[in-house]
């Protein structure tokens, strides 16, 4: 009995020694800056260029069919680019719109995204936001027989 009691306070001893954060002359766990920001001294850019950017966000935007016609809608998505230049989180910015749809379908086509240089601060690359706007426009479709019966009234008045 006795002798595993010892065996369980030396292994008890050797996992807390090894959970032990060492001291603060950088002999320990670095600390890793979580910090988003939202001011920097270059922001994060898309590589190929905003049109490009643009470009691509329309390309692969599918028009939600809730979407009104003749409505145009913004879409304004943070996207959040970490050190490395990668998209790691893509949400509406502010208020939702008035298409959910919408919404949904800028924040799917934002999260497919890749090719970022990272902004920088003081010279070292840092996370930060960057806001894209993802439009949706439905154009109204007219009615063929609409515009002749039309005509033909006219002709005929």
């Amino acid at each position: 009995m006795k002798a595993s009691i010892k065996i369980i306070m030396i292994f008890f001893f050797m996992s807390v020694s090894l959970m032990a954060q060492k001291d603060k002359k950088g002999k320990g766990k670095e600390k890793v800056d979580e910090t988003i920001y939202t001011t920097v001294d270059q922001k994060a850019v898309f590589n190929e260029g905003d049109n490009a950017l643009q470009n691509l966000i329309k390309k692969n935007t599918s028009m939600p069919a809730s979407l009104k016609e003749g409505s145009t809608v913004k879409c304004p998505v943070k996207l959040t680019i970490d050190e490395t230049g990668k998209l790691t989180d893509a949400v509406i910015d502010g208020s939702a719109s008035t298409c959910a749809d919408c919404d949904k379908e800028a924040v799917r086509v934002s999260k497919t995204l890749a090719g970022f240089t990272p902004a920088k601060l003081k010279g070292k690359n840092v996370k930060s936001y960057l806001v894209v706007n993802v439009d949706f426009f439905k154009e109204m479709k007219e009615d063929p027989d609409a515009a002749t019966s039309r005509k033909k009234k006219m002709v005929w008045d």
